[in-house]
């Protein structure tokens, strides 16, 4: 199994320098935060933009000033802001809150703080799919990334215990009166590392769009589920990109086609068929998003890797050419993977 995650985001003033700069989005630690916030130019400026709000956000957890965090949620909840490249305020939020830690103790402290905010104010959905979060990171940590029949006894107790802790800690929430997009988004990710069934899975999902329907993340989460290394069949999760996108209609829908095939095509890694996604509605898609929320550095790596694996020169060598060398690691990996796929592009482009 494989870890399946996404970004979040923090304080006011921090936010509005950060939106003034223009530009957005996704993964794993701050360097991923800036990654995605940075399209072009004035990068090292973002990154300490980005740095400091981070900071912001642990500070006010550390500090245990849980009313402001609880405040700042709510507004985003309340504003659905998006950022440049299209990534909501709010995933980002929770993603500040998680930076990953880099001791098991650290983490335990981390958790502690969580814990106390959830005791402190238990009416917060906030805290708890917060805390979920962390719980369902550390659950990974202990298991490790690498293939089931390499996982310790103790990897995968410790894997299962605190799987089911951020299972009964969201669980906990489900029926508060004010919810949260996130929640039904953690849910889902809890289910996959729990093998649900299709059923259980498909229930949370509808839930989840009917509570909010813009809250993207959703699909993604419900498009890799349906994948075959998971519990979908060939087929399944690419004719879910067709008939959600189909279902919202219009460059809307194409903007979500776009969106669910960065997903599937990297998810895959370089096993998914490709054939089956539309080409030219991804790249629609891209243009509707690009015109309704603008370009971020994420984004338009998404579009030159996509067109890398899809063989498509002309797109990638411009795409690569508009890039430069801000490459991103949430959408390559790493720096060789990057160098390779534009060196293709420039090697094939007579």
């Amino acid at each position: 199994m494989s870890n399946f995650r996404f970004v979040c985001l923090r304080p006011a003033q921090a936010f509005l320098l950060i939106s003034a700069l223009v530009l957005a989005v996704s993964a794993p630690a701050q360097g991923q935060n800036a990654d995605s916030l940075a399209a072009t130019g004035d990068d090292d400026e973002l990154v300490r933009s980005v740095g400091q709000w981070t900071h912001s956000i642990e500070s006010s957890l550390i500090q245990e000033k849980f009313e402001d965090l609880d405040r700042m949620a709510d507004q985003y909840r309340r504003e659905k802001t998006r950022l440049p490249g299209g990534e909501w305020r709010l995933r980002l939020f929770y993603e500040a809150l998680d930076a990953p830690q880099q001791t098991d103790q650290d983490t335990r402290d981390h958790v502690a703080h969580l814990e106390h905010w959830v005791r402190q104010r238990p009416d917060s959905v906030t805290a708890r799919v917060a805390l979920a979060t962390s719980l369902h990171r550390w659950a990974w940590v202990a298991r490790g990334h690498g293939y089931a029949d390499k996982v310790t006894p103790e990897g995968w107790r410790l894997f299962n215990e605190r799987m089911k802790q951020s299972q009964s800690t969201l669980e906990a929430a489900a029926n508060m009166s004010a919810m949260c997009p996130q929640w039904y988004s953690e849910m889902m990710a809890v289910g996959l590392a729990q093998s649900w069934d299709a059923t259980r899975m498909k229930e949370v999902f509808d839930r989840g769009v009917q509570f909010e329907p813009g809250y993207y993340y959703l699909y993604l989460q419900y498009a890799n589920y349906l994948l075959p290394k998971w519990d979908g069949h060939p087929g399944d999760a690419s004719a879910f990109a067709r008939s959600s996108a189909d279902g919202v209609g219009g460059s809307a829908g194409d903007l979500l086609y776009f969106q669910i095939a960065t997903i599937l095509i990297k998810r895959g890694n370089g096993s998914f068929p490709v054939h089956e996604m539309d080409w030219d509605r991804i790249q629609r898609g891209y243009q509707a998003l690009s015109a309704q929320y603008g370009t971020s550095r994420r984004t338009m790596n998404q579009l030159a890797f996509m067109a890398y694996r899809l063989k498509d020169v002309t797109v990638a060598r411009r795409q690569f050419g508009a890039i430069g060398d801000h490459w991103s690691r949430g959408v390559w990996g790493d720096r060789e993977v990057f160098d390779r796929a534009r060196d293709w592009a420039r090697a094939h482009a007579s």
